[in-house]
C-alpha cells in the first residue's frame, strides 16, 4: 500500500499539467506515491503528453464529466493510506509531500489537510469558513471590512493564520489530502457539483463523520487558477445555491441566494458606471443571472446518481499506474 495516491484531473491546460506532475516529482521525498490521472474531456493532447513523457502514468480518459466525478473515477483506483487530490495548475514552492504524510500520521483525528496554498497575486486564501447568509452579506457589501465583522466572509485572508496549524472548516481543492478511511466514510465528492463547492461539501460531510479537517503547515503551494470568464462565474453560483439547497432549509436558502444575488447586482452596477469593464460586466451579469434563477448554468446536469451515499466506498483496489 503506498503511502499517497496523487489524483489529478484534467481538462485541456497540457503545459501547466505537465509542470505540476514535474513539480510534485521533485518533492515526494521519502513517500511512496502512485499516480492517477483522469483525463476529462482535453482537446489540446493533455493526456498523450502526459504518457510520452512518464510511460508508466495510465490516463483514464472520459467525457467532460466534471470535476467532483472525475475524481471520484479517480478515488475508486487509488490504494494509498492517503489520497491527494492535486489541481493541474499547482507548483510546489517550498516542502515535500513525505512531510505531509508524516503530519497526518502523527495525529489520527485528521480527515483531511491542506497545506499553505498561495495565489497568483501572492495571497493565501485557501482556509475557509462553512457558507452563510451573513457571510454572503459580508461579502455583498463589504461589511468584512468594517472593525470586528472580517470573520464575516469566507475566505481567510490573515497571512498569520495560516503560519500555524489548526482545524477549520474546509479547505480550497486545489490541495486536498483525505485520509483513506475519511474518504471510505463519505464516499467521495457529491457528483451534483460538476465543479465548485464540492470541496466545502466533503469537508462539511467528513467533519460531521467525527474526523477534524486541518491547514497544515509543512508545505507551500502555488495554485496559479484561471483567467475569470462568465462561464465560470455563473457556474461557481449555481454551485455555491445547490450547496445552500443541500444543507440549508428552504427560508435559510431562499435568504442566501438573496445575499448572492445582492452581490452580483452590485458589482454589476459599479461595472456599469465604469468604462472599460466589458469583461466585468459579462462576469457579474451571466453570474446574476443564475443567481437569479433567470437562466440555468452553463455545464450539462450531472449523472443521474448525485447522492454519494448512493454508491459503494471508494477502496476497491485495481491497477493503476505508479511511480
Amino acid at each position: 500500500m503506498p503511502d499517497l495516491s496523487i489524483v489529478i484531473v484534467t481538462h485541456n491546460g497540457r503545459d501547466l499539467a505537465l509542470t505540476t506532475i514535474e513539480s510534485a516529482l521533485a518533492h515526494l521525498g521519502d513517500a511512496s506515491v502512485e499516480w492517477v490521472v483522469v483525463d476529462s474531456g482535453s482537446s489540446d493532447g493533455t493526456p498523450e503528453a502526459i504518457e510520452e513523457r512518464w510511460p508508466a502514468i495510465e490516463v483514464t480518459r472520459l467525457d467532460n464529466v466534471g470535476f467532483a466525478a472525475a475524481n471520484n473515477v479517480g478515488f475508486a483506483g487509488c490504494r494509498g493510506r492517503y489520497v491527494l487530490a492535486l489541481n493541474p495548475d499547482t507548483e510546489v514552492r517550498w516542502g515535500r509531500f513525505d512531510a505531509l504524510v508524516a503530519a497526518m500520521d502523527a495525529d489520527p483525528g485528521i480527515g483531511a489537510a491542506s497545506v499553505i496554498q498561495e495565489e497568483s497575486d501572492g495571497s493565501f486564501q485557501s482556509i475557509r469558513r462553512d457558507p452563510s447568509v451573513l457571510r454572503a452579506l459580508g461579502e455583498a457589501v463589504w461589511l468584512r471590512k468594517l472593525p470586528g465583522l472580517h470573520t464575516w466572509q469566507e475566505r481567510e485572508l490573515d497571512p498569520r493564520a495560516y503560519e500555524e496549524e489548526r482545524s477549520v472548516d474546509w479547505l480550497v481543492g486545489a490541495v486536498l489530502l483525505v485520509r483513506r478511511a475519511a474518504l471510505a466514510d463519505v464516499r467521495g465528492f457529491d457528483e451534483r457539483f460538476f465543479m465548485y463547492s464540492e470541496e466545502a461539501d466533503l469537508c462539511r460531510r467528513i467533519r460531521e463523520c467525527g474526523w477534524m479537517v486541518r491547514h497544515l503547515p509543512v508545505m507551500c503551494i502555488l495554485h496559479h487558477g484561471g483567467k475569470p470568464n462568465p462561464r465560470l462565474a455563473a457556474q461557481q453560483t449555481f454551485s455555491r445555491l445547490e450547496y445552500a439547497r443541500k444543507h440549508f432549509g428552504p427560508v435559510h436558502a431562499a435568504c442566501y441566494r438573496a445575499a448572492l444575488a445582492l452581490h452580483h447586482l452590485l458589482r454589476l452596477t459599479g461595472c456599469l458606471l465604469r468604462t472599460g469593464g466589458r469583461e466585468r460586466l459579462a462576469f457579474e451579469r451571466r453570474a446574476l443571472l443564475v443567481a437569479l434563477g433567470l437562466t440555468p448554468p452553463p455545464f450539462p446536469a450531472p449523472r443521474p446518481s448525485t447522492d454519494p451515499a448512493s454508491r459503494p466506498p471508494a477502496d476497491v483496489p485495481v491497477d493503476v499506474a505508479s511511480g
